[in-house]
């Protein structure tokens, strides 16, 4: 008995982890099993000895050893299950503490992107103001075309605007939250035929919001 147990002793002092331990208390139950099965082999034997078929004194004292081997293996597992509680609560702590760490690092991307996503929209309104402003002159200069009586030297805004915004688009991830998919279409909606940037008069409607350039200030400053 005492060499039985000798080796899960072993195990049980080398074991470090919840899986070690475990291991370790499933061989102490294929054990426990085994002299459970044993001990109700050996009460058989008592029952014929007790009539006369067997050593009756040989059968009680092997019963007893098998009673003391299933008290000291129980309590093995006992012990063992108490370790691999322990085990598994600082394993825990160890995932958190991991979890806490992948937290901070996406969160610390998540704010330089949102940064770089800042100044992308930054660049983009300064851009659109210096296209305002580049178109403006255009139509006036269209204008003049017009009064020389020189149509072929008139640019095509719309023709110019949708080429320049011709190609490639990033494809959208699988799982996108709905905020983010509002955002990707308001943001689509500028490279669009018929979005807010192209100059047809079945899109006039789309800016009602904004009647003039002292109105859009108005609303910038209220924001």
């Amino acid at each position: 008995m005492t060499m039985l147990l000798s080796a899960h002793s072993e195990a049980l002092h080398a074991a470090r982890t919840s899986g070690e331990y475990a291991a370790v208390i499933s061989a102490l139950d294929t054990d426990l099993n085994a002299a459970i099965t044993r001990k109700a082999e050996l009460e058989k034997a008592e029952d014929k000895a007790i009539f006369g078929d067997g050593n009756l004194a040989e059968v009680r004292a092997s019963i007893a050893d098998c009673n003391s081997e299933i008290e000291l293996i129980e309590k093995a597992i006992e012990g063992a299950d108490l370790r691999r509680a322990k085990a598994a609560q600082d394993e825990a702590a160890v995932d958190i503490e991991a979890l806490g760490k992948d937290a901070a690092a996406k969160a610390d991307d998540l704010s330089k992107r949102w940064k770089k996503v800042y100044g992308l929209i930054e660049q983009a309104r300064a851009e659109l103001f210096e296209c305002d402003a580049l178109r403006r002159s255009l139509i006036g200069t269209d204008g003049e075309f017009d009064k020389a009586r020189r149509p072929d030297l008139r640019i095509n805004l719309t023709t110019l605007r949708r080429e320049a915004m011709a190609g490639p688009r990033a494809s959208v991830p699988a799982r996108l939250s709905r905020p983010a998919i509002q955002a990707d279409t308001l943001l689509l909606s500028f490279l669009s035929l018929g979005g807010p940037l192209d100059n047809r008069a079945g899109i006039r409607a789309q800016t009602n919001g904004v009647t003039s350039n002292a109105d859009y200030r108005h609303q910038q400053a209220s924001d």
